[in-house]
């Protein structure tokens, strides 16, 4: 065989191995950016395409670069069987993140739209008593209702995301229960504390039921903690 070719096919079998470490190197890093998303939280849930978008086209880089160097020895078509493989292992990965509904999941979707309920309560009352408050006491309460309005447009959501990847239709309602008008402030944190007491029960009832998703559990057992927060802030300032 002459030198010339011997060389060659070296060379190339040199490239291929080298090839399959970057590839497995690459399928590390995005089992990697998989856990970091776990820990994501739905305080930036908007931002979860444009995250995922931005990890593709930083996995995309090296593959496009290595993908050059290999031009001048590698057919183009052995280059597209690698990032097909790639492709086709995380597939599977992507698919089983993703929950379907099912039947089981009715119980869960009423709880959740019960606390979703209580959320939109939340944000009309909070939002009627900043505007009503009035004395000396206007100027730090009327910034703390504002403040729960904005926590609980955030809490609401977090769990209209989870009911519709599950499946489920979220409603659009708030809860019934009524919102007592009143110009005195005591009776206003009264009410207060009654609303952030019945949210953080529902929220209790919802634990037992996502303790097996990591994802769903993260989130509501972070907004029981801030409303069980609420409660005990609500009950300070009652002098409790």
């Amino acid at each position: 065989m002459p030198k010339k070719v011997a060389a060659s096919k070296k060379g190339a079998m040199t490239i291929k191995a080298a090839g399959a470490m970057k590839a497995a190197g690459a399928r590390k890093t995005v089992a990697a950016q998989d856990e970091a998303e776990l820990d994501e939280m739905m305080d930036a849930t908007p931002k979860r395409g444009a995250s995922k978008a931005a990890g593709a086209r930083k996995a995309a880089g090296p593959r496009k670069a290595a993908g050059a160097r290999k031009i001048a020895v590698v057919p183009r078509a052995a280059v597209l069987d690698e990032d097909t493989l790639e492709m086709d292992d995380e597939a599977p990965a992507r698919k089983a993140a993703a929950p379907k509904p099912k039947a089981s999941n009715a119980k869960l979707v009423q709880l959740l739209n019960d606390s979703l309920g209580w959320e939109l309560r939340a944000q009309a009352m909070y939002a009627h008593y900043a505007a009503y408050v009035k004395g000396l006491e206007s100027i730090t309460l009327a910034e703390h209702f504002e403040g729960e309005v904005t926590e609980s447009l955030g809490h609401a959501k977090k769990v209209r995301d989870i009911i519709a990847a599950l499946g489920g239709e979220a409603v659009s309602t708030r809860d019934d229960t009524e919102i007592v008008h009143t110009g005195d402030t005591r009776e206003m944190l009264e009410e207060a504390l009654k609303t952030e007491s019945a949210a953080a029960a529902a929220y209790q009832k919802l634990i037992p039921l996502v303790k097996d998703h990591p994802v769903f559990y993260h989130a509501i057992y972070h907004i029981l903690k801030d409303e069980t927060a609420a409660v005990i802030e609500v009950e300070t300032l009652l002098g409790r």
